[in-house]
């Protein structure tokens, strides 16, 4: 009885892993495109390490795939919800 099990892993935990692997370099690249200082290179290393994990985690097409599209969709989220404070906080509604 040599033969290796490998346990599947279920379908919730491959989504919470994707989930949380592109909100997190989601909401980073969103940092990065948002922050003018020099710090920002460290929130797209950050989210360069976080698609490296992610790609070792998952070795197949479909888990990558899901996680670029996520990723890109957070991040656009996290842009236009910046873009909308910076606005709101740049033109202040006249009370009235």
């Amino acid at each position: 009885m040599d033969e290796d099990f490998e346990l599947e892993e279920s379908i919730w935990k491959k989504l919470f892993w994707i989930a949380f692997y592109a909100i997190t370099a989601g909401v980073l690249l969103g940092l990065f495109t948002a922050i003018s200082s020099p710090i920002k290179y460290v929130f797209s290393l950050v989210a360069l390490y976080i698609a490296i994990k992610c790609f070792k985690r998952f070795s197949t097409w479909g888990p990558r795939i899901s996680f670029i599209v996520s990723a890109i969709i957070v991040y656009f989220a996290t842009a236009l919800v910046i873009a909308i404070v910076v606005y709101m906080r740049d033109n202040p509604v006249p009370a009235g």
